[in-house]
């Protein structure tokens, strides 16, 4: 069920890319939009997210083996003080942060600005409501309840695609007007509308939370005190994570102002290519993280390490099981597929083969992506902060060194390239560092299974180019005849050479689909 409801809000993400695409096309605007509209979620990140990810699920499992409600109320309050205080201060210093941004930015920086600044701070309440979901997930996760969390997002898309699709009608003259950043900042109806739309998506994907939480038998009660015994054990462990998340923000302003400082719409094909990245990382591999998450903690805060390493190694198999195959094939059709889904309205011909060609660089990541956020979830099981920095530093300076000779290169596509290089890094860093933290992984097996997975893996690859080089087109009905091949043809040769390798783990994920039978 994890699984579903990832992948619809993966599916609807895709839709808004779409709408997005469809709306404002890949060009200045889309630019402004797109960086105004992540940075509330990197704010978020950067002060607060990441303790929230790193300590909530753990803390509130304890809490709950201990019958210990008073330490929930006392964590929940003073996050919520916190969230609202960085609010107000990132509404106010809206301006000096797209400053920033777009420091390395020469032609059209004031054009720029003058849209992103009040979209920022229109966004910027996304801040509170990002935290509270953050809240309530994890609430929900430390009581083994997953799929109301998964599904959530999907209101937040299908808001934000109405509110886009509008936009030529109620602005552009029915799609006669170009939507460009003069346009959008002499019509302050147009920017309150794309702002405020945007932001009551994410406030819808939070009150989704508030039923699911009442029969779970979630409550709340205010109880700030700052030092209460929960509280400042999550400060213990705010250092070693405040430089987890800041390592991670640095790299993504590199990535953006070098992404900005190319040509207009590299900052929109990149951020477009991640979203099409990120789908089968949140259908598949988000699905088994989340739900092997507080069974990692819980054998974690019982010193059961035995039971830690065998859990951990069934689901970082399961993992290499699941994103293998789609990083194959997204190299393989990413031209058709970006074509059938975006080359419309104001999404040109170029714009689809920039973007295509940006997801198959990072495409390539995509197993090293899934396996080091897997890892970092496994040092977060073990209240492990301290390696979870180590592990950014290595991912985020690997990324900064390679994207500066490489994107000169290259341009965004090297930036993509760097993408993947950094996270492969970071993954090989980390199964070696967990290793040495609980002694051994179950090595001998991992490799022998994770050896038959690319084995299969390459042979649906062979068979997927055979389909797509024979099939179909990269534009037009072309497109929906060689993606649909591709998919159809690699689906049936992955899951029969996955059965003539004779991969276990297949039935290990077999037994976690709905209505299986379970040990």
């Amino acid at each position: 069920m994890v699984a579903v409801g990832t992948g619809l809000s993966r599916l609807t993400g895709m839709l808004r890319v779409i709408a997005l695409a469809y709306a404002l096309g890949q060009a200045g605007l889309a630019d402004a939009y797109n960086l105004a509209n992540t940075t509330p979620n990197v704010i978020y990140e950067l002060i607060v997210g990441g303790i929230l990810t790193a300590t909530l699920v753990p803390t509130f499992v304890d809490a709950f083996q201990k019958d210990d409600e008073e330490s929930v109320h006392a964590v929940v309050t003073v996050a919520i003080v916190a969230l609202v205080v960085i609010t107000v201060v990132a509404i106010v210093a809206a301006p000096a942060i797209i400053s920033l941004f777009t420091v390395l930015k020469d032609e059209g920086r004031a054009e720029q600005q003058a849209v992103a600044v009040p979209l920022l701070r229109l966004f910027f309440p996304q801040i509170l409501f990002y935290g509270l979901t953050a809240i309530g997930t994890a609430l929900l996760n430390a009581r083994n309840s997953f799929s109301v969390p998964a599904f959530a997002p999907v209101l937040n898309n299908l808001a934000v695609c109405l509110v886009l699709v509008s936009i030529p009608t109620l602005f552009l003259d029915g799609g006669d007007t170009e939507p460009t950043l003069g346009v959008a900042a002499d019509d302050q109806g147009f920017l309150l509308w794309l702002g405020l739309g945007t932001t009551a998506g994410i406030v819808a994907m939070t009150v989704a939370l508030l039923p699911a939480l009442r029969r779970a038998g979630s409550t709340f009660r205010w109880h700030f005190d700052l030092n209460h015994p929960a509280v400042r054990g999550l400060a213990r462990l705010t250092g070693w994570t405040m430089g987890f998340v800041l390592a991670n923000q640095i790299a993504w302003f590199a990535v953006r102002a070098l992404a900005l400082s190319g040509a207009e719409g590299d900052l929109s094909a990149y951020d477009n290519a991640y979203i099409f990245f990120q789908l089968p990382h949140g259908l598949f591999a988000v699905s088994l993280i989340t739900t092997f998450l507080p069974g990692l903690a819980a054998f974690a805060a019982a010193k059961d390490f035995e039971g830690f390493r065998a859990r951990f190694s069934q689901g970082l198999r399961l993992t290499v099981l699941v994103v293998l195959p789609a990083a194959i094939g997204y190299v393989l059709i990413a031209r058709p597929l970006i074509a059938l889904l975006l080359q419309r309205g104001e999404f040109d011909a170029t714009d689809a083969l920039l973007t295509s060609e940006v997801l198959q660089w990072m495409a390539v990541g995509l197993p090293g992506y899934s396996l080091y956020i897997y890892v970092i979830r496994g040092f977060y099981a073990l209240r492990d902060t301290r390696t979870t920095f180590l592990l950014a530093v290595i991912q985020n300076g690997t990324n900064v060194i390679t994207a500066i000779p490489l994107t000169d290169a290259w341009g965004v596509q090297g930036l993509a390239a760097s993408f993947s290089i950094s996270y492969a890094a970071g993954a090989i860093a980390g199964l070696w560092l967990l290793r040495r933290r609980v002694e051994r992984l179950d090595g001998r097996r991992n490799l022998n299974q994770i050896l038959r997975i690319v084995a299969a893996a390459a042979v649906m690859g062979l068979a997927v180019y055979v389909a797509t080089t024979t099939i179909g087109g990269v534009s037009g009905s072309g497109a929906v005849i060689r993606t649909l091949s591709g998919v159809a043809v690699g689906a049936v040769v992955y899951l029969a050479a996955l059965v003539v390798f004779r991969v276990d783990d297949l039935d290990n994920l077999r037994a976690r689909l709905p209505g299986a039978q379970r040990d």
